[in-house]
């Protein structure tokens, strides 16, 4: 039987396994946090610390360097932020103290940071008029990536200790490499004058998008240091943190797709203000919630918002710029996220 799916959901999917594989690898770590303050007595602090190495080296890969993906090096950006991340995987399977674990995550953000421009670039070039769309199909292998990640780090946990889910990734991450190699070239214009980033700040509209977008992981940030911890201490295991995350994931999962339509339909940013907007209300309720069920319940909710504003987002900063510089504007995102 011929293949009858949209070239642009076809030649997307190469690009969305990329980004499931790094997202697993990270939603994994995310996912044993309060596990490992236990097992090597980490402070809270020591584990924010751990979990700022990421962002920190993230943001220095994505405002540097992303600029080199849209001179047509992203298909080699993605294979070395491949074997970095897998380094800094393996780098934990034996870290025991804070500074190792702050070089292994800071690798892993920085291999993360690498390969994501030149993804996200390559989506938004490959049909002008359904952007939206294809950052969201593109988001799906991002987040089914971090859906999976959490599970399987926590089984691997159950049956096999701490350090199991990192030597699985990094292994996983190897083995992946092959088929990183032979992902196709996008097929955007070239930017051949070789200019810096910053030179796109000077962009109200790009201005406007990166303002939501910093705003919006603000929140983010520190959710992320401190949910699985507020988990582990209420009585809830990595099981039980990867399951939470998973109901976060599954909204964005299923919805993505659908935002980037709306965006490309009725604008961007409409929608990214009124997801972002809701996100940060529904936020306020997370200080207030008892127990473990109904932190649950409205981490689903903050899903569906999140799916609408973070797509949209990435589609505002996407329609600023001209095509030659796609992996600028969304390194700059990148970048502003996790300053944030």
């Amino acid at each position: 039987m011929a293949d009858t799916a949209p070239p642009s959901k076809r030649e997307l999917l190469p690009y969305q396994i990329v980004m499931a594989a790094v997202g697993a690898s990270i939603g994994g770590i995310v996912a044993v946090l309060g596990d490992l303050r236990e097992e090597l007595e980490f402070t809270e602090s020591e584990i924010g610390i751990v979990v700022t190495a990421g962002f920190g080296a993230a943001f220095v890969a994505q405002i540097w360097l992303a600029r080199y993906a849209d001179q047509g090096y992203g298909r080699i950006m993605a294979i070395t932020g491949v074997a970095i991340t897998s380094a800094g995987l393996f780098l934990m399977v034996f870290a025991d103290v804070v500074w190792l674990w702050f070089l292994a995550r800071a690798a892993v953000g920085f291999g993360g940071g690498l390969v994501m421009p030149g993804l996200r670039r390559a989506a938004t070039v490959l049909d002008p008029t359904r952007v939206g769309e294809n950052l969201g199909r593109l988001i799906i292998g991002e987040v089914g990536g971090f859906l999976a990640g959490p599970v399987v780090a926590a089984l691997f946990v159950e049956g096999f200790g701490i350090r199991a889910p990192f030597l699985a990734f990094a292994i996983g991450l190897v083995a992946f490499l092959p088929f990183v190699w032979r992902l196709p070239p996008d097929r955007g214009s070239i930017d051949t004058t070789g200019r810096r980033s910053f030179d796109l700040l000077r962009n109200r509209r790009l201005q406007g998008a990166l303002l939501v977008i910093g705003g919006y992981f603000a929140l983010i940030g520190g959710w992320e240091s401190v949910m699985p911890v507020l988990f582990k201490d209420r009585g809830g295991g990595s099981m039980y943190t990867g399951i939470t995350f998973t109901m976060l994931a599954i909204p964005v999962l299923f919805l993505s797709r659908y935002a980037g339509r709306l965006a490309d339909r009725v604008g961007p940013p409409k929608v990214a203000v009124i997801g972002t907007g809701a996100v940060s209300l529904w936020m306020i309720f997370f200080g207030f919630i008892p127990g473990l069920v109904w932190p649950v319940i409205c981490l689903t909710t903050f899903g569906v918002f999140d799916a609408f504003g973070f797509t949209a987002a990435q589609v505002a900063v996407s329609r600023s710029v001209p095509e030659d510089r796609q992996a600028a504007a969304l390194g700059l995102m990148g970048a502003i996220e996790v300053l944030g």
